[in-house]
This record gives structure tokens, sequence and C-alpha cells, in this order.
């Protein structure tokens, strides 16, 4: 019966611990896709009204750069000044002298994990799933490690009673034959006191 709970709790921590993964991994997804979404609305409605320098409102996540055929540039605020686009991914469109550049920031391992600590709920899955695991994980090495003691014990016991059933046939044929049979007794005896003391 442990050894199902065991497993059964295993199973349910590794499902967890996959569907807090899975739940944290669709909020950072859709966090970076609005981001980006905003970004670009924000960008588009600016570039129909004529504006040249656009302030755009995640200006962390993306830059925008455009050239017109004419000549006249239009980006992103923080397309001004010092530029590093390391962190950057981007995608661009040319055509006839004209061109426009968009940024976006790259995926992080450390944007993921600061996720956690802005939405507790997908660690909290995550990390529940990973006690069960545990648990059920504990439980097994438990149940194996005094199925083996148990096994030992058994072992020892059944040793214990096959020295006792000997001399219990030595000393009945001590009347056949009487020498033979007192020796044999008595190395059986010391036998079973050596174990005694053993398994002490």
């Amino acid at each position: 019966m442990f050894k199902a709970v065991s497993v059964v709790l295993m199973l349910l921590g590794v499902v967890l611990f996959f569907v807090g993964q899975w739940m944290a991994f669709e909020v950072y997804a859709n966090g970076k896709i609005k981001s980006l979404s905003q970004n670009m609305a924000k960008f588009a409605y600016s570039l129909y009204n004529g504006e040249s320098l656009i302030s755009i409102p995640k200006a962390s996540e993306n830059i925008f750069l455009m050239k017109t055929q004419d000549g006249k540039v239009i980006a992103s605020n923080n397309a001004i000044g010092p530029l590093t686009v390391e962190g950057f991914t981007f995608g661009e469109y040319k055509q006839k002298g004209a061109y426009v550049y968009v940024y976006s920031k790259k995926v992080s391992l450390g944007d993921y994990f600061n996720l956690f600590f802005e939405k507790p709920l997908a660690i909290g899955t995550s990390v529940s799933g990973l006690l069960l695991f545990l648990v059920g994980l504990i439980i097994v090495l438990r149940y194996s490690t005094s199925t083996q003691t148990q096994h030992q014990d058994k072992v020892q016991d059944e040793g214990l009673i096959n020295s006792l059933k000997a001399l219990r046939a030595s000393l009945a044929m001590g009347g056949l034959i009487p020498r033979e049979s007192l020796e044999e007794a008595k190395r059986i005896v010391e036998d079973i006191i050596k174990k005694m003391e053993g398994k002490k």
C-alpha cells in the first residue's frame, strides 16, 4: 500500500511541477507579447499622427527605427543616444531606400525567474509538486529499507530455527549414537550462542 501511495505522490508531484512551469512560461510569454503589442500600438498611432520621436510605454522591451524614402527618420525615444543592441533580437524590412527595424528584448532566464516572485501562484504550484515528489521518494526509500531489514531478520531467524531443529534431532539420536550426538549438540549450541551474540 505504501508503495502505491508513494508512486501516486511522485506522479502527482511531477505533474504539478510541470503544470507550474507551464503556467509560469505562459505568463512570461504572454507578458512579452503584451509589451510588444502595446509598444507597436503606440508606435503605429504616433506614426499616424506624424510624430518623429515616439515615446513607447515599455521602452525596455522594444526599439523602433524607421527611415522613409525621402530620408526622414522616425524612432522610438529609446533609440536616441548610445544604443546597446546586444540584448535584443531584431527584424527588418527594406524597400526602395526605406527601412524599418524592430528590436525586441531577448528572453532571459533572469527575467523568467523574476516572474516567480511577481506571480507566486506559478512557483507555488511548482514547489508543491516538487515537495510531493520528494515525499513519495522518501516513502519509497523507507519502504525498501524496512523491507530489506525485515528480509534480513527473517533469514537470520530461519537460520536459528534450522540450528534448533538440528539440535533437537541430535538430542533425539543421543540414544543411538551417544558420543557423536553429544559433540554435534555442543557444536550446534555454540553456533546458536554465537549467532545470538552477533545479533545483539
